[in-house]
């Protein structure tokens, strides 16, 4: 259990922290000091509203303080981001850096949690990503027999054939981030953000689809990556170094949208 603390000393006794805590874990008395409960689940909404910093708590990382020029992000710029990001199937098989890696941990790490749970789970394969990627292509070649899918068995035959060229699967890539959760939602929002870091690294980014089936459907590789019937693997995401150079965005559909 987070315990929360108020600096009495540092207290303004204005209140913020205690009107916007949307679990009542912070009640404000009639002097105006605001006493702490139990019902706290640890957003921390409470240590980032607070103007004095008298809020605290145990346990969690110390909170970076805002300042507008290293935080705003202006809208077009962002929109421009987004349309700019593209799937990347051409990998140059460089390795990414460890703070590169971390860097995307840390953005996946900052997405939003249904009731604040944090429980998502990451998987770097690195140094074993070799080891594991025959594993992968077998599992993926068991459900494309199972399932008839004679086209897509063909890719594994292609990576029989040249297992040191770049495959089907993996595209070149040699480091994967296997991400878990046990609400779907929870984990979709960690990669996304995982993406979008990767863009901004200059590095290249797939959601492996194909690996990831492969990897829900084979026992052994389900030990490996933490899954269980309570957590479940929403994607794996494929990052490196790419040769490729995007001169503009790519078209798309309108959204489909209804006013109402």
């Amino acid at each position: 259990m987070t315990h929360i603390h108020i600096d009495p000393e540092r207290c303004v006794r204005c209140g913020q922290c205690a009107d916007n805590c949307c679990v009542h874990a912070l009640t404000q008395g009639a002097d105006g000091s605001v006493i702490p409960n139990d019902n706290c689940f640890a957003c921390g909404q409470c240590v980032a509203l607070c103007p004095a910093r008298a809020v605290s708590m145990a346990g969690l990382e110390m909170p970076v303080e805002y300042e507008r020029d290293r935080f705003r992000l202006e809208p077009e710029i962002l929109l421009n981001a987004l349309r700019f990001r593209r799937s990347i199937r051409r990998f140059t098989g460089e390795k990414v850096s460890r703070r590169e890696l971390e860097l995307l941990l840390e953005a996946g790490r900052c997405a939003p949690t249904s009731s604040n749970s944090q429980t998502v789970g990451f998987t770097v394969l690195d140094q074993e990503f070799e080891v594991l990627r025959p594993k992968i292509w077998e599992s993926f070649a068991r459900c494309c027999r199972e399932g008839g899918r004679v086209l897509l068995l063909r890719r594994y035959e292609d990576y029989l054939a040249h297992p040191e060229e770049p495959d089907t699967l993996f595209y070149g890539g040699t480091q994967m981030i296997a991400v878990t959760a046990e609400r779907p939602v929870d984990a979709g929002l960690a990669l996304a953000n995982m993406e979008l870091m990767a863009h901004a690294l200059g590095l290249g980014a797939l959601y492996c689809g194909f690996a990831t089936r492969a990897i829900d459907s084979d026992l052994e590789l389900r030990a490996y990556f933490g899954i269980t019937e309570r957590r479940h693997l929403e994607s794996c995401l494929i990052v490196g170094r790419t040769d490729l150079r995007f001169h503009r965005t790519a078209p798309r559909n309108p959204a489909r949208v209804d006013w109402r």
